[in-house]
């Protein structure tokens, strides 16, 4: 065998090799070439997804940002809104404890924001009215009240009455959330009503004094006359003379509760004008003072002025009348070993467009009961009283606008208090 022939056939082996890895490696480049084209297309696919993908997240984060935005708007709006209303809102959750207290809430109940938020209405409002007649009643039976009336304890001891209305609280599922109560303070509402009341009384004692004047001076005017005749025909020393005086004084007084009748029942017309409020106080103190000299107990008078002129537009005649009557009444409330009224002039300190006359004693005082009734036509605590001097000292103060109160305790003494307008 020839040598060349083994070298021949590894030469053909090594070409035939060659040819088989160019062909594997031709065949991988192929491979390779479709699998990166391949991978480029779903790369392209991949950015177009991403692209659509952080468009449609950036129009989703728009309308989000909106919808935050607008929820932030009526958020802030419904706040101003309950900020705004005078009537008082709380909402409790369903634990009964108090999610919400506006401002007006705050201002009728005399309770701070942060003192009531998150703590149990029953704690912070109280119960004093019933259960009946509070939110917890709707939060536990899902009955609204409408229009009710509650009267509410403050913590300053003061009881006001409240006109409220409450319902539940639900979300946009129909769930319940809580309840809201809305109320208001009915204070001057009332007191107008009984302005009304006295009102309508006063037009029927009216017409009825109207009458009884008529039908009672012409015989008062008889029986006096006689009783004149009859004392002068007795001797001095008669002691029916005396029974005859009596009689006289009797139909005196008898006229003198007709007349006040008369002219508390009659329209009242008041000539106001600017004057300043000190002077008129002033002279009407110093008239009293006149007649306290003549009296026998030790009374003095203490006064408080302030240092500038208090204006404002008043009857100044009417008005003294009003100063004098309550003096006199003073007087009448101290002990036999005497005191001091004071008389005070200022601003109403809880409301300065306000001028406030106040006019204290050192007497008795009197009995809540008493005070309830102080105001009340013929309602009199004096023997000789015909219990229509306070009634009409209010009908002047209200006939300028202003508001008359009275203050007091037994054994403590009482206090007067008017209030009327700067511009009355």
């Amino acid at each position: 065998m020839n040598s060349a022939e083994p070298v021949a056939e590894h030469v053909l082996e090594l070409g035939r090799s060659s040819s088989s890895l160019e062909e594997a490696f031709t065949d991988s480049y192929i491979l390779f070439n479709e699998t990166t084209r391949k991978y480029m297309e779903a790369y392209r696919e991949l950015e177009k997804q991403f692209e659509f993908l952080n468009i449609k997240l950036e129009k989703t984060n728009h309308e989000l940002r909106q919808s935050l935005e607008e929820k932030d708007r009526l958020s802030n709006s419904l706040k101003n809104i309950l900020e705004s209303m005078s009537g008082g809102v709380l909402v409790v959750d369903l634990e009964g404890r108090i999610t919400l207290f506006n401002q007006a809430a705050e201002g009728i109940t005399g309770l701070p924001y942060a003192e009531v938020i998150g703590r149990p209405y029953a704690e912070v409002i109280g119960l004093d009215a019933g259960r009946e007649l509070s939110v917890l009643h709707t939060l536990e039976s899902n009955l609204s009240l409408t229009n009710r009336e509650k009267d509410l304890q403050l913590a300053n001891g003061r009881t006001i009455p409240l006109g409220f209305s409450t319902a539940l609280v639900r979300d946009t599922n129909g769930d319940v959330l809580g309840a809201v109560e809305v109320f208001n303070d009915l204070t001057e509402v009332k007191r107008l009503e009984e302005q009304v009341r006295r009102m309508h009384t006063l037009a029927a004692l009216g017409a009825m004094a109207a009458t009884v004047a008529h039908e009672i001076r012409n015989p008062l005017g008889g029986i006096a006359g006689f009783a004149t005749l009859l004392e002068r025909d007795l001797a001095a020393d008669d002691p029916r003379r005396r029974l005859a005086r009596k009689i006289t004084e009797g139909v005196a007084r008898l006229n003198r509760i007709v007349s006040s009748l008369l002219s508390y029942t009659r329209p009242l017309t008041l000539n106001t004008r600017p004057v300043n409020m000190v002077e008129v106080v002033e002279e009407a103190a110093a008239f009293f003072e006149i007649d306290l000299e003549r009296r026998p107990e030790n009374i003095s008078l203490q006064r408080d002025y302030p240092d500038l002129p208090v204006d404002c537009a008043i009857d100044p005649e009417q008005f003294q009348q009003v100063i004098l009557n309550l003096l006199h009444n003073a007087t009448h409330a101290m002990s036999p070993g005497g005191g001091t009224i004071a008389v005070v002039v200022g601003a109403d300190q809880r409301n300065p467009s306000q001028i406030q006359l106040t006019i204290r004693d050192q007497g008795m005082g009197m009995s809540l009961e008493v005070q309830q009734n102080l105001f009340t036509p013929f309602f009199t605590t004096k023997e000789d009283g015909t219990g229509l001097g306070l009634v009409t000292s209010k009908k002047i103060v209200e006939a300028h606008g202003g508001l008359i109160q009275v203050e007091s305790q037994p054994g403590k003494g009482t206090s007067f208090i008017i209030s009327i307008p700067h511009n009355a």
